[in-house]
């Protein structure tokens, strides 16, 4: 297979080799990414690409810098009055890009809007524990949680602000198709798989960004999206896969960047149905995943074996706990211990190009299952399509999705596998306790005692069958000054055009 991929790139990157590259305008960043997001409210949206085109479009109180740490944004600054109530003071002479100012006002505002029960909104398990905003003036507010809640900063690195009078008179759709934010660009159009444009914001806090424009073209295909780096039509392309990564080394005028992520790589179990509640079936598929050579042979090294539900770059992450190794025969033991001596079949989703070698990863496992007496059935889609069947709980038995960004925090699990949050395909009541028990501690020593519990829990349960922490790979041309940050936000306020 992956003879055969080398061999298409070749003649692709061949086919376009004579084509002379078309001129950029002056100033123009261009961009592929696998897909346009069909909302960009950053309050109605949990995708993704969402959040990596969003974050030029919006600000949050609080962000995280390329070193991972905590830092102002919308918020200069902040500190904890007492166990539930967070006082921010907010950044002054700030402006939304219809003109409308940024104040308290705007940040009461949006809590309520994801907050409200009729809105609806995806978001609303990140900031549930939120139960009152106290405005004490233009730049001062408070926010007071039901119960202690540490977790609090981390979770608004990507809480949005959006203008409160734009959002009253356009309604959800308004937002959803012309968003207006206070981030370092502006909204100018989007296409649906055409292009999205957005333009420097001179009004930006930080100030006006030094590229004037950028265009994002989806590009689902990545063979395609090389193609297009190559040929010049874009400057940028992301979610490369390991083997088109090593091909496009060879290339004059382009760099691949390789960056350990904060993203995990995982097969989600849908625990509420047959096969898959069976604990035993939860483990067997541990056992019959070979990991190590899924990095080695898929990933081409691009990858960490992950040994439990959080990274090592997580608050929470304990080296001592330790996943599954790679046992065929015992899984096919425990099969049999389930009522399926003769076998078992399975339905594999997973997305196409979405993360790196997505479906070279599930062909690959869905081999390695064979092994272990498994009958899987393999069923790939288009991510938009695939993320929409994900949060409609029409999954079958497992599939593959990748978890990551800027928290940095064992919580971020909590919506995940939490039955209290979005618990979508997983519920264990020691599993919530140890959830709610982390987030209500203020110890840091203690939180990390109860994360490790909880981890321990979530193995010994087989939550998942865990894989791997990924290595973002990029490619960019020569003319593009730009550092690919490990959360994956395509952050461009920074970055200059040669």
């Amino acid at each position: 297979m992956m003879i055969r991929s080398l061999a298409a790139l070749a003649a692709l990157l061949l086919a376009v080799a004579a084509a002379a590259a078309p001129a950029a305008a002056q100033g123009e960043l261009r961009v592929a990414i696998p897909w346009t997001p069909e909302n960009l409210d950053p309050t109605m949206n949990l995708s993704s690409i969402r959040a990596q085109v969003g974050v030029s479009i919006f600000d949050s109180l609080v962000g995280r810098d390329a070193d991972n740490r905590i830092v102002p944004e919308l918020a200069e600054s902040w500190k904890l009055l007492d166990d539930r109530t967070w006082q921010f003071k907010l950044r002054r002479g700030v402006v939304f890009h219809n003109g409308e100012p940024f104040n308290a006002e705007a940040v009461r505002f949006t809590f309520q809007r994801v907050l409200a029960p009729e809105q609806k909104s995806p978001n609303r398990a990140t900031v549930s524990e939120i139960v009152q905003i106290d405005v004490l003036d233009d730049y001062t507010v408070n926010l007071v949680t039901k119960n202690p809640y540490a977790p609090l900063i981390n979770r608004l690195i990507d809480f949005a602000i959006v203008p409160p009078r734009y959002t009253a008179e356009k309604g959800n759709p308004g937002l959803a198709l012309r968003p207006v934010g206070t981030g370092p660009f502006r909204f100018v159009e989007l296409v649906k798989d055409d292009h999205m444009i957005v333009e420097a914001f001179d009004r930006h806090w930080r100030g006006a960004p030094k590229i004037r424009r950028i265009v994002y073209k989806p590009i689902p295909e990545p063979f395609t999206r090389a193609a297009a780096l190559r040929n010049g039509e874009v400057d940028l392309i992301t979610t490369v896969p390991p083997n088109l990564g090593r091909e496009l080394d060879k290339v004059a005028g382009i760099t691949v960047h390789r960056v350990p992520s904060t993203w995990i790589i995982y097969l989600g179990l849908n625990a509420f149905k047959k096969p898959l509640s069976d604990v035993r079936v939860r483990q067997a598929l541990n056992y019959a995943t070979d990991v190590d050579a899924i990095i080695k042979n898929v990933m081409d090294g691009n990858g960490r074996r992950q040994q439990g539900p959080f990274t090592p770059n997580m608050f929470g992450h304990d080296p001592s706990v330790k996943g599954y190794s790679y046992d065929p025969a015992r899984a096919r033991r425990l099969l049999a211990e389930a009522g399926y001596p003769d076998g078992l079949e399975i339905t594999l989703d997973a997305p196409a190009g979405r993360y790196q070698g997505d479906k070279e990863i599930a062909e690959a496992l869905g081999g390695q299952w064979q092994k272990a007496g498994f009958k899987p059935r393999m069923q790939v889609a288009e991510w938009g399509a695939y993320f929409k069947r994900y949060l409609g709980k029409q999954m079958q038995d497992a599939y593959l999705l990748g978890l990551g960004g800027p928290m940095q925090d064992a919580d971020e699990l909590y919506n995940l596998v939490s039955s209290k949050g979005r618990g979508l395909y997983y519920k264990n009541e020691k599993v919530d306790e140890l959830f709610d028990l982390g987030r209500s501690t203020t110890d840091a020593a203690r939180r990390k005692k109860i994360y490790s519990d909880l981890a321990r829990v979530m193995v010994e349960d087989a939550t998942w069958v865990f894989l791997m922490q990924q290595v973002d790979i990029y490619a960019t041309r020569e003319r593009l000054a730009w550092t690919p940050r490990a959360d994956q936000w395509l952050l461009f306020h920074p970055a200059t055009l040669r």
